[in-house]
């Protein structure tokens, strides 16, 4: 299951992917209510989670000729 967020008007936003611990299997909403990944039957009361974060910066002060 991959959860992303993209903030409107801000220059970031993140990406959260929850997997099997066990099997590095993406585990989809179904699998994660019932805390048992279908591919390997591994307990899913602590999922593994990668998380990505995009940002950009913005100068505070710029000065233009």
């Amino acid at each position: 299951m991959v959860i992303e967020k993209q903030a409107i008007g801000d220059d970031c936003a993140h990406k959260v992917e929850i997997l099997c611990p066990n099997c590095d299997r993406d585990i989809d909403p179904q699998e994660l209510a019932a805390n048992k990944c279908n591919d390997c039957g591994h307990d899913l009361s602590d999922p593994k989670q990668n998380v990505e974060i995009h940002a950009t910066s913005v100068p505070a002060f710029a000065i233009t000729f």
